[in-house]
């Protein structure tokens, strides 16, 4: 666990609604190698399009850009023959208009003097566009985002040094972003803005550069300034200065030393990061398991002396915290609400005394950080597991906890999941031992199941995948899925369905298994295939109730596929398939089911010829609402 503001590594990779990446560098030299090379490694934020624009020695702006991934709008718009000491880059995720070479950033002002980047949503951008139309300004693009531009040009006609008449042109935006600005009359600068979308500074000795994830500048320099929402920053090659938006007046803030290794976001021998990143369960299993006591028990202690403790999330981070609510209930002795956290502020009243605890991969997510906000204010204490030591979540929580899981570069999240359910695994079972519910013999059997746990990850993924992947081929064609399952499978479920929605553009539809006779059983035909999540023997209730749903669904012809536990058998013959797991005990044998349902997925888009990374229409980072 870490006390507030401290630095760490520092990787902004969010799981769900995503958003755009933000480049921005400026040096003694040609530094427009850099920016491309940069905007590949934010290409995880948004891959519908890109752009770059360059001050070339002639102080002119030169703008490309196009529609489609970096490495193809790279080569059909020549990236290569661009060359300048300040440049401006950005990958998009489309929110305001259509994915389309126009809609693309950066966008210019009405002179090509002034072009911006913006990550977030303006909320005012109709009224604002409305009135410069007025004015007699023409937009070419359907974004929201092409205003900020033409705002800037017409506050400069108002007088002034152009960063007053930048910070004039900001105070009326409303809404989220993170906004980087190049201007032909400041040819050695580039300014950065940044409200409730991620930002931060890069520092070297002949450069500065800011990037929505130091992902973009992990090769250059680990020196960063952590810019603020508020935070007007202007850049030159090694100097920067920090401006209040509101006051104007000047900030001082100095830089941190953050432990970045590039050599973590390397393919090696995988063909993929997706694939990449299962085989890595093993390795942030033993991370997590292997995370101070002391951490744990300062999260346990938290929940300990709360009147209520709520878990919160969104996404695959929502379903953790499904899970994990029945491990802490059955082995914490402690009941905790889990609230999704869009819909927590219109449901939850805080007050003193109450206690929140969040996950999220990032340590960004808009809804997330909105809801630890709202809990905060209300006099609530909160917590949070992140895989970003240094992001704006971290700073702004009372406690949190480092996953130290390392990089996801792929869309969908894997190895984050495993290494945050068995934080909060961990957490439970601490909770319960401080409280007496759980006795010394039966702590001790639980951590020893946990130190079994890596090497069955290894074990699964080192094995042949003949069955699974065959398995996937076979089912590949079905379109419809409904994943089943009871307790903590329920959550388990869902995340299974998520998997295999996200990466092969299937409908999957997970819900407890105990729903299906409640209306959803009329869906059952022969074009309905349903996975289920089965426990062994240990928990024999759980696994008879799922075995009722499944002759439910035998009784109607659907096909049941079941992930489950070696040993466990079809002895009913039930199943139309089996994938198995090595067993381990009723605390773990969910996550080995998860490790099975992410391969399911993986060679099930695989067969579809899906581009399992960077799956249409998603990206990875959470930044608005």
């Amino acid at each position: 666990m870490r006390s507030r503001h401290l630095p760490g590594s520092l990787f902004s990779l969010a799981k769900g609604t995503p958003m755009c990446g933000i480049f921005g560098i400026t040096g003694k030299q040609d530094v427009a190698p850099i920016l491309i090379e940069g905007l590949e490694r934010l290409e995880y934020r948004g891959y519908d399009s890109c752009g770059i624009v360059v001050l070339d020695n002639e102080n002119l702006l030169t703008l490309r850009k196009g529609a489609g991934e970096v490495a193809v709008v790279k080569r059909e718009e020549r990236f290569a023959e661009l060359h300048g000491a300040t440049c401006l880059g950005h990958t998009r995720w489309a929110t305001h208009g259509r994915v389309s070479r126009v809609n693309a950033h950066p966008h210019f002002d009405s002179y090509e003097e002034v072009a911006i980047v913006h990550n977030g949503i303006l909320e005012n951008h109709e009224t604002l566009r409305t009135e410069l139309e007025a004015q007699g300004h023409s937009f070419l693009s359907e974004t929201d985002s092409e205003v900020i531009a033409h705002l800037i040009e017409a506050e400069r006609k108002n007088g002034g040094e152009f960063e007053d008449a930048l910070l004039r042109a900001i105070r009326r935006i409303k809404g989220t972003y993170a906004i980087g600005v190049i201007h032909t009359g400041t040819p050695d600068r580039l300014y950065a803005i940044r409200k409730e979308s991620p930002l931060i500074l890069g520092i070297g000795d002949d450069f500065c550069c800011f990037a929505s994830d130091p992902l973009a500048f992990i090769a250059l320099t680990p020196d960063v300034v952590y810019i603020e929402d508020g935070d007007l920053v202007v850049i030159d090659a090694g100097n920067y200065r920090i401006r209040s938006l509101d006051s104007g007046e000047t900030a001082q803030r100095e830089s941190v030393r953050l432990q970045l290794d590039s050599s973590r976001v390397d393919l090696g021998e995988h063909p993929d990061y997706m694939s990449k990143e299962i085989a890595e369960n093993a390795v942030v299993a033993r991370t997590a398991i292997d995370l101070a006591d002391e951490d744990i028990d300062g999260f346990a202690q938290a929940i300990e002396e709360s009147q209520v403790s709520y878990l919160t999330g969104m996404g695959t981070s929502y379903y953790v915290v499904l899970m994990a609510q029945y491990v802490f209930s059955r082995w914490g002795g402690r009941f905790l609400p889990v609230v999704t956290a869009d819909e927590l502020p219109y449901l939850v009243h805080f007050s003193d005394g109450d206690h929140i605890v969040a996950v999220s991969q990032s340590g960004e997510t808009y809804d997330t950080l909105r809801s630890l906000r709202q809990a905060k204010a209300l006099g609530a204490s909160t917590s949070a597991i992140l895989n970003v030591p240094s992001s704006s979540m971290a700073r702004e929580v009372d406690r949190f906890i480092d996953q130290k899981a390392g990089p996801e570069i792929c869309v969908l999240s894997t190895k984050a999941t495993v290494s945050q359910l068995l934080i909060l695994f961990r957490v439970a079972l601490r909770l319960g031992e401080r409280s007496g519910f759980l006795s010394a013999e039966q702590v001790a059997e639980h951590r020893a199941e946990l130190q079994r746990l890596p090497a069955l990850f290894e074990q699964s993924w080192s094995r042949p995948h003949d069955l699974v992947r065959g398995l996937a081929r076979r089912f590949s064609v079905i379109r419809n899925w409904f994943f089943l399952g009871r307790g903590i499978y329920y959550g388990l479920a869902m995340e299974g369905a998520l998997k295999l929605k996200e990466v092969t553009y299937c409908h999957a539809e997970g819900m407890p298994a105990g729903f299906l006779k409640h209306g959803t059983i009329s869906l059952i035909d022969e074009a309905m295939h349903t996975a289920v999540f089965l426990p062994d023997h240990t928990d024999e209730e759980l696994r008879l109730q799922t075995l009722g749903a499944v002759a439910e669904i035998n009784a109607r012809g659907g096909s049941v596929v079941s992930f489950q536990p070696e040993g466990v058998g079809d002895p009913e013959g039930l199943f139309t398939a089996v994938v198995e797991f090595p067993a381990n005990g009723p605390l773990t044998n969910p996550l080995l089911a998860l490790m099975q349902a992410q391969m399911f997925a993986y060679y099930s888009a695989r067969a579809l010829g899906r581009n399992v990374d960077k799956p249409r229409a998603l990206a990875k980072s959470v930044t608005v609402g």
